[in-house]
């Protein structure tokens, strides 16, 4: 009885499948010549539709097709110029938020100053800013920047330079004139930025001078201030070992080595910087 059963299942089986394998066989070469079929007219659409533009465009005179190039090209330096404020105002945003992440040094304050007027002759040697001494700036205190892209650092910019009562003039570490002692920690070393017998640098670098001749440098190398100054936070970013000239002969009396700096800071885009104030002499 079961063995009766099992063959009718399959005689079932064989009635349905064998129809369908013929459906399928013989409706795949209508399908094949259904799609030729239509193929040239489902083309004429975009073939109409490509001849009426090309037409169209040959109806307006040179004239006015010129006008339309020259809005077309005026809406297109609309949106490039409205692309770029957008960059620079993100990237500001990003600068003022890291500026509110600062914590303050043992012994300063930091105070948020504008920059008002840059040197259009010597546009990355100094600056100057909306703040003086009526807001507690002397000459010598340190004009910093957070780095934005790490959270862990300080950039050193320069220093007042000179102080009037609501604006101050800013020296900035690429001045010929702007002294200060780096430290060098991967190498152990000390240095001093624009200083000792060199060839001044060019391009947006400062030149370090009395490096150890001694010592091991590795280029890209970070720089940073020693404290040695009363009125500069130390650990301030200064910037990167850009090059270092080779070391003296075996038998040379040389003692030091002069390199070159790429500053940490972004001179090109500066407008809102801190100042690192003394807090025992803030205004009361």
């Amino acid at each position: 009885m079961r063995k009766t059963n099992a063959a009718g299942k399959w005689i079932y089986a064989w009635y349905i499948i064998v129809p369908l394998v013929l459906l399928l066989t013989l409706t795949a070469p209508w399908q094949r010549m259904v799609g030729n079929f239509f193929a040239p007219y489902l083309k004429i659409a975009n073939v109409a539709g490509s001849a009426v533009a090309d037409q169209t465009v040959k109806f307006h005179s040179r004239k006015h097709l010129a006008r339309e190039v020259a809005r077309l090209t005026e809406q297109n330096l609309k949106l490039a110029m409205q692309l770029k404020i957008a960059e620079q105002q993100a990237a500001e945003s990003r600068h003022l938020r890291a500026m509110l992440k600062l914590e303050n040094p043992p012994g300063f304050d930091y105070i948020a100053c504008n920059v008002l007027l840059r040197d259009p002759w010597m546009w990355d040697s100094g600056f100057t800013i909306d703040r003086g001494s009526r807001d507690g700036l002397q000459e010598g205190l340190a004009v910093i920047a957070p780095a934005v892209d790490r959270a862990d650092r300080v950039i050193l910019l320069g220093v007042i330079e000179s102080v009037n009562k609501y604006t101050s003039r800013v020296m900035s570490v690429l001045n010929p004139e702007f002294r200060i002692s780096a430290a060098l920690p991967e190498s152990g070393a000390v240095g001093f930025l624009n200083s000792g017998a060199f060839e001044r640098s060019s391009g947006g670098t400062a030149s370090v001078g009395f490096l150890p001749a001694n010592r091991t440098f590795a280029l890209n190398e970070l720089m940073f201030t020693t404290g040695f100054e009363s009125a500069i936070p130390g650990g301030l970013w200064l910037g990167s070992l850009e090059s270092i000239e080779p070391t003296s002969l075996p038998f040379g009396n040389r003692l030091y080595r002069r390199g070159v700096m790429r500053p940490a800071g972004d001179f090109e885009h500066l407008r809102t910087v801190m100042v690192a104030r003394l807090s025992s002499r803030l205004p009361r």
